[in-house]
């Protein structure tokens, strides 16, 4: 199994933040996005064919998007992995006899067979992978020939909408947010960051045709501050 460990220096912070974040992650989730996450969630899980499959919620956290699979008839069984313990604990909490098994792993070593999934998930962790190329490729190798990929991200902004809005609540209200629900300011700081730092819709297609995935379909949300996109592995 590729574990936590493995990870390099700049992760193993990122995954420190998270684990200390991760009892109060569902709270602010629901009060930073006046729970919208809750819906664009819905919506972007409705990207993939309806089915029975195995599932892979990888950067799971505390399973909102593995939950919505389920709940949407798009998966028989989830497997989430995240590289947070602390996070896999909080989400396996909710777990009241749904198919849901929870493994620590690295995005870019992930501890699965080849060809182990029909459908994988990715909600708001690409951007901390490192190398979202070598993540796109790493996801394709564990899914079956004719698998779904989702991924629903906060996509580095293009436009003046989501620029406005990461330049407004993403510098000054999520930090100050994070600061008195989870007294944490940076955790809500590095959202600001690293979405500054993450590819944009228009790359992010690229590096997913680039690592074997067709016929991308996408859907924006609330003007583009978050977008979902489903690709299919050939």
């Amino acid at each position: 199994m590729a574990g936590v460990n493995a990870l390099p220096a700049g992760s193993k912070d990122v995954q420190a933040m998270f684990g200390r974040i991760a009892g109060r992650y569902d709270l602010l989730n629901r009060v930073l996005s006046a729970r919208l996450d809750l819906r664009w969630r819905r919506i972007a899980v409705n990207l993939l064919p309806e089915g029975r499959g195995e599932a892979l919620d990888l950067a799971c956290g505390t399973f909102d998007l593995g939950l919505a699979a389920l709940r949407q008839g798009r998966a028989a069984r989830i497997h989430g992995c995240d590289f947070s313990v602390p996070m896999l604990a909080a989400g396996t909490a909710k777990r009241r006899g749904l198919a849901l098994s929870a493994a620590a792993g690295d995005a870019l070593r992930l501890p699965y067979a080849d060809a182990a999934f029909d459908v994988a998930m990715v909600a708001y962790g690409w951007r901390n992978f490192g190398d979202p190329l070598a993540s796109a490729r790493e996801l394709r190798r564990v899914l079956r020939p004719g698998g779904h990929l989702l991924i629903l991200e906060f996509f580095r902004p293009v436009r003046w909408f989501p620029k406005a809005f990461y330049a407004t609540f993403g510098r000054g209200v999520f930090p100050l947010a994070g600061s008195l629900l989870a007294g944490d300011r940076t955790a809500y700081r590095y959202l600001h960051d690293s979405v500054q730092g993450f590819v944009s819709t228009s790359e992010a297609e690229r590096h997913l045709l680039t690592a074997g995935f067709a016929a991308p379909r996408w859907q924006a949300f609330s003007g583009g501050v978050s977008h979902a996109v489903a690709v299919q592995a050939v």
